[in-house]
């Protein structure tokens, strides 16, 4: 692996798990056991380096996306592989972070809203355009609409997940109380048959579908 991979890979996962701005460079060059001046010769600043970093952590998310619809056998799977892949990618985040993009690092947050806007929102909208026209979802629907209410139904748990008792429940229950309810909405009658049996088929192999 190139160092400048090396730096990008140390620097995400150390601001993943200790937050942006407690993560200082000499942390990082620490961690990999080069000096801060290595660093510096691949990254004009800590603010170039986080930027790089949500960059191509939003390409990998990106292709995720994609990827889901290409293997989807028809929009109902699509929307359960999508679904996984929007709370992993806001849980992977992680609330702290968000926060810390948002507040003191806007070119890195518009990144993410870019992502939001034109990678998620785009993508189950499609699914549930998609699902239209096969028959599972109900035509009277607002695709563009009920992709932006699942995103921001996602990303409300996690930004507010105080407000569920952990004692009761976890994160994992509640998104996917969240998305039952949400999927079930969008459902006709033919829609409603295949999802059950999506179900049947993962509880007979000891699975499920979160």
């Amino acid at each position: 692996m190139e160092i400048r991979d090396k730096i990008i890979e140390k620097a995400g996962e150390l601001m993943l798990t200790y937050g942006i701005r407690t993560v200082t460079m000499d942390d990082i060059s620490r961690d990999l056991g080069i000096s801060k001046k290595t660093i510096y010769q691949y990254f004009k600043d800590k603010k170039d380096l986080i930027n790089t970093v949500t960059q191509l952590y939003l390409e990998i998310e990106k292709s995720k996306f994609e990827d889901s619809e290409i293997e989807s056998l028809d929009s109902v799977h699509a929307l359960i592989l999508i679904s996984q892949c929007l709370r992993e990618s806001m849980k992977d985040m992680k609330l702290n972070v968000m926060n810390e993009l948002q507040k003191f690092y806007p070119e890195a947050w518009r990144m993410y809203e870019k992502f939001k806007k034109e990678t998620m929102m785009c993508s189950i909208t499609r699914v549930i355009i998609r699902g239209q026209e096969e028959g599972y979802f109900r035509p009277e629907l607002d695709a563009e609409l009920m992709a932006l209410l699942r995103i921001e139904q996602v990303q409300a748990v996690i930004l507010n997940a105080n407000l569920y008792p952990k004692d009761k429940y976890t994160l994992t229950d509640v998104q996917l109380q969240m998305f039952d309810h949400f999927i079930h909405g969008l459902f006709t009658i033919e829609g409603h048959q295949l999802f059950n049996q999506y179900t049947k088929e993962k509880l007979k192999q000891n699975e499920t579908l979160n």
